[in-house]
């Protein structure tokens, strides 16, 4: 009896190491949603450390179990900068960084459109720069894009309307000959300078 009474603090302690070290401890578990879109994002490479981790699936949801409660990961995915977010949080919000956009002609999933912009109001956000044209990269952040509509023009078709939401993006124009991208304003020319009367050197002298 008398052994087992010695022992009992050990064993205590034991427990309450073991219990504090499973209250100390989580299952990370979420879904990663695009803000722009509220769509789920899969893909997302999500790390603790130097070798722990996840990757989110087509539902965009992620599962690292056992971390300290107070752990912090990072995610990486393309189009989107990364964010840091608290293993307790059960939703990870990223805001797409770029856009990649994809232009097929109408009817097809493998012709792609030549000579396509992409403009917001009289600014060019991204213009084709070879034939067939593949991918354009919008810039999303420099002017705080994200959520506002740009105009897809392309020659010999017909402009379509876009919502800058979300990492990528295919789409396609119906082919209209004739039918170009609307013409950019000119710059304004600059004021013509008022001539100014030269004081004279010579006071008046009144009569």
């Amino acid at each position: 009896m008398h052994r087992y009474v010695l022992a009992l603090p050990f064993v205590l302690l034991f427990l309450v190491t073991f219990i504090g070290g499973q209250i100390n401890r989580i299952d990370a578990q979420g879904v990663v949603i695009d803000s722009s879109t509220s769509l789920p994002v899969s893909g997302v490479s999500i790390t603790y450390g130097a070798n722990r981790g996840a990757v989110s699936d087509a539902e965009g949801r992620y599962f690292i179990p056992n971390l300290p409660l107070d752990a912090h990961f990072r995610t990486s995915v393309p189009g989107y900068p990364p964010v840091t977010a608290a293993a307790t949080d059960h939703e990870i919000r990223l805001t797409p960084g770029t856009l990649s956009l994809q232009v097929n002609e109408e009817g097809s999933t493998d012709t792609r459109v030549s000579g396509i912009e992409v403009r917001k109001d009289a600014t060019v956000l991204a213009k084709c720069s070879q034939d067939p044209c593949g991918q354009l990269v919008i810039d999303l952040t420099t002017n705080n894009l994200v959520g506002q509509k740009a105009l897809v023009c392309a020659p010999n078709h017909d402009s379509k309307e876009i919502d800058l939401k979300g990492a990528t993006l295919i789409m396609t124009l119906t082919k209209h000959d004739g039918v170009n991208c609307p013409a950019l304003p000119s710059p304004s020319p600059s004021p013509t300078p008022v001539p100014t009367a030269t004081p004279s050197s010579t006071p008046t002298t009144s009569p």
